[in-house]
């Protein structure tokens, strides 16, 4: 009888990205025209999407070093689960609230703006590299010693703190 109610690893899959979909869509909707949600969300949002982007190549760096296949299989398992439930439907919604606040701002753009803009491009481009990583990993491929990872970590980590200078300071150039 409890068979038909369970879900398939496959559905389970879509649930969440379709759930986050579902209450920002709703948030949109009922505050569309509000900064302050948008904002909220975009720093929440910034929040998972940075966790990720710092943990990952962490864990690159560990599956780098390890000589265990049980311990590369556990990692490989938590490497995709990172990238494709936390990192990748946060760096979508960070990019979307993102284009919500310039929408609000009536496609305004000051000089400030345009660099954050680009780092967030950067930004995008290292979570693609990420990407490409995670799939060397699962398929036994991976070529580069831990200490490259131990560098390639530091990268979000300087974007970040560039995006924070301009955010707060807002330069005039």
């Amino acid at each position: 009888q409890k068979e038909h109610l369970k879900m398939s690893r496959n559905q389970l899959k879509l649930l969440q990205p379709l759930l986050l979909l579902l209450i920002v869509g709703g948030f949109y909707i009922q505050f569309q025209n509000s900064f302050i949600t948008a904002k909220v969300i975009h720093i929440l949002a910034l929040i998972s999407w940075f966790a990720g982007l710092f943990y990952l190549p962490r864990l690159y760096v560990y599956h780098a070093m390890s000589e265990s296949n049980e311990v590369n299989e556990t990692l490989k398992v938590m490497e995709h689960k990172l990238f494709h439930y936390i990192m990748t439907p946060a760096a979508v919604l960070t990019v979307l609230a993102g284009i919500w606040m310039i929408e609000l701002w009536q496609w305004t753009i000051p000089l400030w703006l345009w660099a954050k803009i680009a780092l967030v491009a950067l930004l995008v481009l290292f979570h693609i590299q990420c990407w490409k990583i995670l799939h060397q990993f699962k398929e036994d491929r991976n070529e580069k010693p831990h200490t490259y990872y131990r560098f390639f970590n530091e990268a979000p980590t300087l974007l970040l703190i560039a995006v924070v200078i301009l955010v707060v300071a807002k330069p005039l150039f």
